[in-house]
């Protein structure tokens, strides 16, 4: 691989595309250089001093993929950045409370919340890898939004204790669902769609998306509900069932969105009422009913 290729392969590490895009960025940027070296050794420059000068004239590769990242993806990357380490913080914070204030640390809840934080810092780290696997992007979000809203209503203290830990809860799931909806239309390809078609399939982005959270919802209310009237059993692993067939069901809404918008609203419904249906439809037929 020549200097050049090298050059575009650094930049582009600093990017989130995925593939298909990706192929086009190399080529783009690839044929900037190249035209960039043709025009020097016209000047009388050698080809090595050439390449050098071409490269120099494009800006340092790690810089220049991030103002390309920014350019594509703006505010993309800093965003998972704030969501990762806000989750860790947000986690020494009230593990921090509950050992010395409230005297009941859980040791497992912090791993969680470190597990779940680490994950999208991760995905910060490594935005090009990220980019190119977006579904195990949206898995670490979705991850992450459902553990910080199950940490919004439980969260135990004092009255302003629960309005402070309540607010940073919410503004990490409020940030997590922005990331989930914006990681679902830069990853869709929209090179051939028209333009006036972007504004519909963001919308359905985010109309599928409402449909995951009364999905979230609806589940862990009746988790909370079963372990309330039943006690703990594992026939209430049964009522977040809904929220791991959704999951993979808009692994193929993701696709589908993009191309068919109106008819993925419509689908993506019915699949979030038969995702809830049908494993609560069991419950309801286990002997000794608690509905």
């Amino acid at each position: 691989m020549n200097r050049l290729k090298k050059h575009v392969q650094k930049m582009l590490e600093q990017t989130q595309s995925a593939n298909g895009e990706r192929e086009e960025l190399w080529e783009e940027l690839l044929n900037h250089l190249e035209e960039a070296k043709q025009h020097y050794m016209d000047e009388g420059l050698t080809e090595k001093q050439a390449e050098k000068r071409a490269i120099a004239e494009f800006g340092n590769s790690n810089s220049a993929g991030h103002q390309l990242q920014e350019a594509m993806y703006p505010y993309q990357r800093g965003l998972l950045y704030v969501m990762g380490i806000g989750t860790i913080l947000f986690g020494v914070l009230y593990f921090v409370n509950a050992a010395f204030l409230q005297h009941d640390p859980i040791p497992v809840w912090l791993a969680i919340q470190f597990f779940t934080g680490s994950l999208i810092t991760l995905a910060a780290i490594n935005i090009s890898f990220a980019g190119r696997y977006f579904y195990l992007l949206h898995l670490a979000l979705f991850a992450n939004v459902i553990w910080n809203g199950i940490n919004l209503l439980t969260i135990q203290g004092s009255q302003w204790q629960i309005i402070i830990f309540g607010i940073y809860a919410l503004l990490l799931v409020g940030m997590g669902i922005v990331a989930i909806i914006r990681n679902s239309y830069f990853s869709s390809n929209l090179i051939d769609n028209k333009q006036q078609k972007h504004g519909l399939v963001l919308t359905s982005y985010i109309v599928n998306l409402l449909f995951g959270i009364a999905v979230v919802c609806v589940s862990l209310f009746f988790l909370w509900a079963y372990f309330f009237a039943m006690g703990r059993s594992l026939f209430a692993l049964l009522t977040v069932t809904p929220i791991l067939i959704w999951i993979i069901i808009y692994k193929f809404q993701m696709g589908y969105i993009a191309r068919k918008p109106l008819i993925s609203m419509m689908t993506g419904f019915g699949f979030s009422v038969l995702s809830i249906a049908v494993p609560l439809s069991v419950l309801i037929l286990i002997p000794g009913r608690w509905l």
